[in-house]
């Protein structure tokens, strides 16, 4: 096999390899940041999924983001208006529920579960 340089080189890969060579010496980036990734990735997958109407789809991956990151916001915000725009008020209260146990910050998703139980 005939390499040369430049060739058969994944830029990404060397980098990520780098990264942890420096990592060794706990210099650079954060040990969680794979996991920051996966979330991300997770996160826009169900955004996309979600612009193209496959909401039941685009759900599974919100809570795929909610399990790795349990104070999830945007998941958790992304799963109520896609549970509102069906009408589906049970599934909304489960979700609220969730928010609520799930997020420090949860007065909005506390107010809105108020609202529903009226």
């Amino acid at each position: 096999m005939d390499r040369k340089v430049g060739k058969n080189f994944d830029d990404e890969i060397a980098e990520d390899i780098f990264d942890r060579l420096r990592n060794v010496e706990g210099k650079t980036k954060p040990k969680n940041e794979n996991k920051l990734r996966n979330i991300t990735n997770l996160m826009n997958e169900a955004q996309y999924l979600e612009s193209k109407g496959k909401y039941d789809e685009a759900i599974v991956f919100y809570k795929q983001v909610i399990f790795a990151l349990p104070d999830s916001h945007k998941a958790y915000d992304a799963i109520i208006n896609i549970y509102q725009m069906q009408g589906n008020v049970d599934g909304e209260k489960n979700i609220l529920r969730k928010a609520i146990t799930g997020c420090r910050d949860n007065e909005k998703f506390k107010k809105r579960l108020d609202e529903l139980n009226r």
